[in-house]
C-alpha cells in the first residue's frame, strides 16, 4: 500500500518525504497509529517491527485479544479486519514515504515474552529461556514460570531437560535473559 495514491489521504498529504514525523522512528509512529485502531476492534498491540528500507520496507504488527476477554486467540478474520483498518490509518497519516508491505498476525503458540509483566500473566506455563550466563550448567533453561520477584523470574526447572525428574526452583535474573518464549504443550 502507498499513502500517496490512497483515497483516504487527508488534504495536504502526510509528512515530508524521507521523514517519519520529525525525529520519531517509524516504529513508534506506527504504534501510535495502530493502538486506537486495534482498540476499536477489541484487540491489543503486542509488537510492531519495521524491517528493510525503501520499497522493501516490511511493517509487521502483532496483535492479540486482551487477557480479560479470554485466551488471547486471534482468528484469521481478526487479522484481516485489523489489516484493512491499519492499512487505511497508515495510508492516511503516511509515516512511510514510499511503498511498504503490511503484515498483521497473532503472536503464535510459542510467543515471545518481552515484558516483565508477562511473566505474571503466563504463570504456570512452560517456557524456554536463552540465557547470557549458564543456569545449572546450561545456556538454555526450560521450565514452568512460577512468579516474578522484582528483578528475577522464578522457574521450576528439571535439571538435564524436560524429561528428567526432580524439578527445582531457580531464580533467573531478568537482565540475563536474552530471549524467553512460551513452549507449545499438548
Amino acid at each position: 500500500m502507498t499513502g500517496q495514491d490512497h483515497p483516504y489521504v487527508p488534504a495536504g498529504g502526510g509528512p515530508p518525504p524521507g521523514t517519519a514525523r520529525g525525529s520519531e522512528r517509524i516504529g513508534a509512529v506506527v504504534q501510535r497509529i495502530v493502538g486506537p485502531v486495534l482498540s476499536s476492534l477489541g484487540l491489543t498491540l503486542v509488537d510492531v517491527e519495521v524491517r528493510g528500507r525503501g520499497p522493501k520496507t516490511l511493517i509487521r504488527v502483532v496483535i492479540e485479544r486482551p487477557q480479560e476477554q479470554g485466551d488471547g486467540g486471534i482468528s484469521v478474520g481478526d487479522c484481516e479486519r485489523a489489516h484493512v483498518l491499519i492499512g487505511h490509518a497508515l495510508d492516511a497519516e503516511d509515516p512511510v514515504p514510499h511503498t511498504y508491505v503490511l503484515e498483521v498476525s497473532s503472536p503464535g503458540l510459542d510467543r515471545p515474552i518481552r515484558q516483565a509483566s508477562e511473566y505474571e500473566r503466563f504463570r504456570g506455563r512452560l517456557a524456554r529461556f536463552k540465557m547470557a550466563k549458564p543456569v545449572l550448567g546450561q545456556m538454555v533453561a526450560i521450565g514452568r514460570i512460577q512468579r516474578l520477584d522484582g528483578i528475577q523470574v522464578w522457574v521450576e526447572v528439571a535439571p538435564g531437560g524436560k524429561r528428567a525428574g526432580g524439578a527445582i526452583s531457580v531464580a533467573l535474573p531478568l537482565a540475563d535473559i536474552l530471549e524467553a518464549r512460551l513452549e507449545v504443550e499438548f
